[in-house]
């Protein structure tokens, strides 16, 4: 009887292995599973020269704004149409900051928010819509004019 018993529990214990191997272990992989992340964008960045925006106030230069920008794309084509339109972007960045520092007071700290939305702006302006995904402001510091 304790045979029996015994080979009752070693047959109950390999069951319970083996069932656990088969539905954990070997479970089929679920057709509904969510679908791999699509790949990163390729991103692209492309480096301007530092801009010098001069402050005027009363007819003399008080200050100077220096700007240092990287501009981020995707993809080889808005990097391309990027570089070749770069000296109009360059234009459009320098007169629309040259009459916004005109007006806006730089005696305290810079509003780099502020900055950042206007450039994209000016951006989306001079190159289309999407082309750049943002303006990232490497620096930005004033000096004694």
């Amino acid at each position: 009887m304790k045979k029996l018993l015994l080979i009752l529990l070693l047959l109950l214990i390999l069951g319970g292995g083996g069932a656990y191997y088969y539905f954990f272990m070997l479970a089929p992989q679920d057709e509904s599973a969510e679908p791999p992340p699509p790949p990163p964008p390729d991103n692209r960045f492309v480096e301007m020269k530092s801009l010098r925006i001069p402050v005027m106030r009363g007819g003399v230069v008080v200050n100077y704004v220096v700007l240092h920008l990287t501009l981020e794309t995707v993809g080889p084509d808005n990097e391309e149409l990027t570089r070749s339109l770069l000296p109009r972007l360059r234009n459009a960045f320098l007169t629309d900051l040259h009459g916004y520092f005109a007006t806006v007071s730089v005696e305290d700290r810079l509003m780099v928010k502020a900055l950042k939305r206007r450039l994209q702006i000016i951006s989306n302006r001079v190159l289309g819509p999407g082309t750049v995904n943002e303006v990232l402001i490497q620096k930005a510091f004033k000096q004694k004019g």
